[in-house]
């Protein structure tokens, strides 16, 4: 008997509190509504009109996807596509390598490993815009440190911006140097996690550092480096900044990626017809890049 009054006690309060439960949650969700779901509504309807701002102040029609078809066929489009692929790629796979290499090499208390941390994570506190200027004056080829340092090793240097490929390595470089400390951070707490003792009984099996990394770290740290990956390549394939202030997309279209491709859609062309089609397909190449590793994770786990 003491169960069931205790049974309607409880579906009473639970009634009672329900409205107070909706009156916190309801605005809140209708907030995030509001910020996440408009803006994407309202991109989606952009997408299917001719709207550019610098003919007129309003849509002038419906053309359906014809905005995506010019995008499509579009020949910087296509070159964005590729470069982003290419400096995404290139890049995360660098900065995962050397991020982890450099954690193990600063594992450590002792002063000067503090110290040299310290040092290596200097570059992932300077604003990209900052960066980006900073890079653009160091590889200038007529006045630049880089330049300047190779000649004393007898190297010619290249035109680091004015050449279309050294323009992309250049990219690449800065990339690499900015986020490579954030690489650095979240493998040294993956380290922190994991228990000497591993390491201390592998040791008395004979097994050497490189098979404790491949058969204890690796597996241990794997979602951890997963969602490393995945934070990396998503910030990666959003950068702008860095591309804005080290070559602006230059010389040309060399260094054009599908953020820097729809900003001067969108900023510079006022078409916002075409900006908010490139963005959706740019959406979907970062879906789809996703999945891909998703599937890549599934497969690999499975083979475990």
């Amino acid at each position: 008997m003491s169960a069931v009054v205790a049974t309607k006690k409880r579906r009473r309060r639970l009634r009672h509190d329900w409205a107070w439960m909706a009156a916190f949650v309801v605005p809140a969700a209708l907030l995030v509504v509001a910020v996440q779901f408009y803006p994407l509504l309202f991109s989606a309807y952009l997408s299917t009109q001719d709207w550019t701002l610098t003919s007129s102040q309003s849509s002038e029609g419906f053309v359906g996807l014809q905005n995506f078809a010019k995008v499509l066929r579009n020949d910087v489009f296509q070159r964005a596509v590729r470069n982003s692929a290419l400096i995404t790629g290139t890049a995360v796979v660098l900065e995962m390598i050397l991020g982890t290499a450099l954690a193990y090499l600063a594992v450590g208390s002792s002063r000067i490993i503090r110290a040299v941390r310290t040092l290596l994570i200097l570059p992932l506190v300077i604003a990209p815009v900052a960066a980006g200027t900073l890079w653009r004056m160091m590889l200038n080829s007529q006045m630049g440190l880089t330049n300047y340092l190779l000649s004393f090793l007898g190297i010619q240097g290249p035109d680091w911006l004015g050449n279309a490929d050294w323009a992309l390595v250049s990219v690449i470089i800065v990339d690499v140097w900015m986020t490579t400390p954030f690489v650095l951070l979240v493998v040294l707490a993956g380290l922190s996690s994991i228990p000497d003792e591993l390491h201390e009984s592998a040791a008395l099996d004979g097994a050497s550092r490189w098979k404790s990394f491949i058969y204890i770290d690796v597996p241990l740290m794997a979602p951890l480096l997963l969602l490393t990956f995945l934070f990396r390549m998503l910030e990666s394939l959003l950068s702008l900044d860095s591309i804005y202030t080290l070559t602006l997309g230059g010389p040309g279209y060399a260094t054009f990626t599908m953020t820097y491709y729809i900003y001067t859609l969108g900023l510079r062309s006022f078409n916002l017809g075409m900006a908010a089609a490139a963005s959706w397909l740019f959406m979907s190449f970062a879906t789809l890049a996703l999945l891909v590793v998703f599937w890549l994770q599934r497969r690999w786990q499975t083979a475990q």
